[in-house]
């Protein structure tokens, strides 16, 4: 019975059995394996929606497990061997697993919802240890034996407690396992609470085992352990580790059928959605054109909604500007090629028309012979305005807004392809604000800009009269327009008398902020003939060439081009190559011309620079100097004088003959501004041991208005080293006496200008008595420049001045030639 209790098995002579330790593990993995079973099956019941469905996989998991709790029990019984033979009532013996199965099934409810409490978790486990000790304890009644069974009290209590205890053990560790690691590692979950409950089951079952105790009969005999048991044991084993990976089989193909199930569902719904998001219209048709599918892009669109659509043909709807015809032109295309795209004109339900974008592509499905077709209707209206803006920003200019030198280009190009212009001449004219920079500087740039401003619309009341306007550069604009003659004295006639129309109404006054301001242009005009089609380079170029004669000018005059003006910027071009090439290959040379005193010996010599051209034989400075300054090869230039006049100087160092003459370079204001000029200086003299004491420098007068205290403070460092400076053309500048003063100067030349007049011009004497007494107070040498006649140099000795250059003496000649020469004891140089 199972309320018989033993207090001391001594008393009534009670036995106990023993244990097989195989059927004991076998036992325990029957167990686990059942268990897992049931709790892996909690994942896919979490994912069913459907009740009846959720029901019959919890009832499933539940029979798993209680059949392998139920299964670990009766092997456990077969595993506990007696003295004396057992058999069980069958029924009974069955019955005793229902109580192990509702245990399962209490448990696996709770933990198959979302987020049990504590308190369905604590029932849960009091439910699954209950169920354990029931369906041990039932078995065990339904025990036949040939003795009496007792409990002891204490262990009985015990093997309750361990089941309960265990139970609610198992179902806390798998719902903190499930928090911790989630639902894609339940089987995890599922294994360590199923080892927990074997554990549960496994630990009151042998717990109450050793709780049972046996009176038996006297008449027992010893039996051993029929070999048929023990092939039982093993098939009741094997049947429950079956059920349990058939379960695990089942459900994991459940719930793979589910995933796939449930990604189809959410791949349509999210492709529906997706679809229905989006700006563009989207619509899917059968192979008869009729709507499918549409997004709700296009139902705004045409202004019907997705049930009034769906059927329709499409050839009913009027979704674009003549779509009856873009109809059949699709329809061609997709019947040849399979799809369609192009630009349209759209057309919304109230009836505005719109840039649009519209691509039609067929669709074949691989597991079918239909086919259905997906047109993407996109609205192009903000690009298009964007393609507007960026085309009218990149043809127009933003201050004045008028057109630019890229529209002005294509003006150009459209005047010469206009048929008209056959018969008649065209005119381009550049016009130039003069002084800008001075106006912007002095008053500001947003008064230039106003200024600009206000003459762009002056400009745009011409180009409403026919003439095209456009803003260059800065304070540069341009007027094209077409004569109405092919006569060229006549055009330019015509061209001239609507260019003064044009300049009086755009250098009328201008209210700047309160400043009036008088403008003043330069203008440049070209008269062409557009059928010859140049290229707008060309006539730009030969525009510019007038303007620069007009800003040279700055009479306000429009200046015309004339060929010459081309030819001649050819040949400036020309030789500035060739300077460049000549600096860079030695074509260049010195002459010196002589430098004689009072008894005609010479005591020194100018450096004047020549230039061998291949061509044009020896060509003068005056060629080429001015050219020079303008394009900056004076730098190169200069620095070449200055080491090949060092170069001589420490050459003649080394003659007897030669070491008492002194040499004067010329040097050019850029030359002598530049930061390191003294260095410079210094450096060439260094590298060719010329001594500095026989170098002069000359300077022109200019050079003191530019920069008067750095031109002394550079002049003091060289003169400390032993460098000589002459002012060169003296009397013809503008510079100040007080400055003179300041300059720390070795000699003053007379420029050759009043050596000239001196026995013509009355004036020319007392200018250069002036300056031989100005020399004499201020402590300076004089050199007497351009002295051609005796007479010139009796009056200049009569002046007090006794140094002297010019023919009369010798004319430049080359190097070598004017050193030969001293090598022979002559009183002057002759021509």
């Amino acid at each position: 019975m199972l309320f018989n209790v033993l207090s001391d098995p001594q008393a009534l002579n009670a036995i106990q059995g023993k244990h097989d330790i195989l059927l004991v593990f076998i036992s325990w993995l029957v167990a686990l394996a059942a268990s897992y079973a049931g709790l892996d099956t909690i994942k896919l019941v979490r994912k069913v929606t459907h009740s009846l469905w959720r029901s019959v996989w919890l009832f499933a998991g539940a029979s798993a497990m209680g059949l392998g709790v139920w299964s670990m029990h009766f092997i456990g019984m077969h595993a506990y061997q007696l003295d004396f033979p057992v058999t069980h009532a069958p029924v009974a013996t069955l019955l005793s697993i229902l109580p192990a199965i509702l245990g399962s099934l209490s448990a696996m409810v709770v933990l198959s919802r979302p987020a049990p409490s504590h308190h369905s978790l604590w029932l849960a486990g009091v439910g699954l240890g209950m169920g354990i000790g029931a369906m041990h304890y039932s078995g065990m009644a339904a025990m036949r034996m040939p003795a009496e069974l007792y409990y002891s009290l204490n262990l009985f209590l015990i093997s309750l407690l361990v089941a309960v205890v265990l139970g609610m053990a198992s179902v806390y560790v798998y719902r903190l396992c499930q928090q911790e690691w989630g639902i894609q590692r339940s089987r995890r979950c599922a294994f360590i609470a199923a080892l927990c409950v074997s554990i549960a089951v496994s630990g009151m079952h042998y717990v109450a085992m050793q709780a049972a105790w046996y009176v038996p009969d006297g008449r027992v005999l010893v039996l051993p352990m029929h070999s048929h048991s023990r092939w039982l044991i093993y098939l009741i084993g094997v049947v429950a580790v079956l059920t349990a990976l058939l379960t695990l089989v089942a459900t994991g193909v459940q719930r793979r059928l589910h995933a796939s199930q449930r990604h189809e569902y959410m791949t349509q719904t999210r492709l529906l959605e997706v679809i229905s998001a989006l700006q563009d219209s989207v619509v899917l048709l059968d192979n008869r054109a009729r709507v499918r599918l549409c997004n709700a892009a296009f139902e705004r669109l045409v202004g019907s909604t997705t049930n009034q659509l769906v059927g329709a043909s499409i050839a009913h709807l009027n979704y674009a500007q003549d779509s009856q015809t873009l109809n059949v032109e699709i329809r061609q295309a997709l019947e040849k090629h399979g799809e369609w795209s192009g630009m349209i004109k759209a057309i919304r339900a109230n009836g505005l028309g719109f840039p649009a974008w519209l691509s039609v592509t067929c669709v074949n499905y691989a597991d079918s012979n239909e086919r259905d077709y997906v047109a993407l209707l996109s609205d192009r209206s903000e690009e298009q305005q964007a393609e507007q803006r960026i085309r009218y920003l990149a043809y127009h200019d933003m201050l004045t807004e008028l057109p630019n030198r890229r529209a002005l280009q294509a003006r150009i190009e459209e005047l010469g392809a206009a048929e008209k212009a056959v018969h008649q001449q065209a005119f381009l004219a550049l016009l130039d604000i003069d002084r800008f920079k001075l106006l912007n500087d002095s008053l500001g740039q947003d008064i230039g800009d106003e200024l600009l401003r206000q003459l762009s619309k002056r400009l745009q009341q011409w180009a409403e009269k026919g003439l095209y306007a456009a803003r260059l550069d800065g304070n540069e604009f341009a007027l094209l327009g077409a004569c109405s003659t092919n006569d060229g004295a006549i055009a330019q006639s015509e061209v001239c008398s609507l260019i003064d129309k044009v300049l009086a109404s755009l250098t009328a006054d201008y209210d700047l902020q309160g400043h009036t301001y008088p403008c003043k242009l330069n203008v440049g005009v070209l008269i062409f003939n557009p059928v010859k089609r140049e290229g707008s380079a060309p006539l730009f170029k030969r525009a510019d060439l007038a303007l620069l004669v007009a800003k040279r000018l700055r009479d306000g005059q429009p200046q015309f081009f004339r060929a010459e003006q081309e030819r001649e910027l050819e040949e400036r071009l020309m030789m500035e190559r060739e300077l460049r090439f000549a600096i860079e290959n030695d074509e260049l040379c010195l002459h010196l011309q002589p430098q004689v005193n009072g008894q005609h010996d010479v005591i020194g010599a100018e450096a004047l620079l020549r230039w061998h051209h291949p061509q044009r034989g020896l060509v003068s400075p005056g060629h080429f100097i001015a050219l020079a300054e303008e394009t900056g090869l004076i730098l190169p230039l200069g620095e070449w004088v200055l080491k090949e006049g060092c170069r001589l100087l420490g050459k003649w160092h080394q003659d007897a003959q030669l070491q008492h003459l002194k040499l004067s370079l010329n040097v050019s204001a850029r030359q002598f501004q530049q930061p390191d000029f003294t260095d410079q200086v210094l450096s060439i003299i260094e590298q060719y041991d010329a001594p500095p004491a026989r170098l002069t420098l000359e300077l022109t007068e200019s050079l003191l208005l530019i920069d008067p205290e750095g031109t002394i403070n550079k002049m003091q460092q060289l003169q400390r080293m032993g460098v000589s400076f002459a002012l060169d053309d003296f009397g013809t500048g503008y510079s100040s006496l007080s400055y003179l003063k300041l300059l720390p100067l070795d000699t003053l030349k007379i420029d050759i200008a009043f050596v000239r007049d001196l026995t013509l011009n009355r004036q020319a004497r007392p200018i250069a008595g002036t300056i031989i007494t100005l020399a004499e107070s201020l402590g300076l040498g004089v050199i007497a420049e351009g002295v051609e006649t005796e007479d010139q140099r009796l009056v200049l000795a009569n002046l007090g001045c006794h140094i002297y250059q010019g023919f009369l003496f010798g004319r430049p000649t080359p190097v070598d030639v004017f050193t030969n020469t001293l090598t022979r004891p002559l009183t002057r140089f002759l021509d």
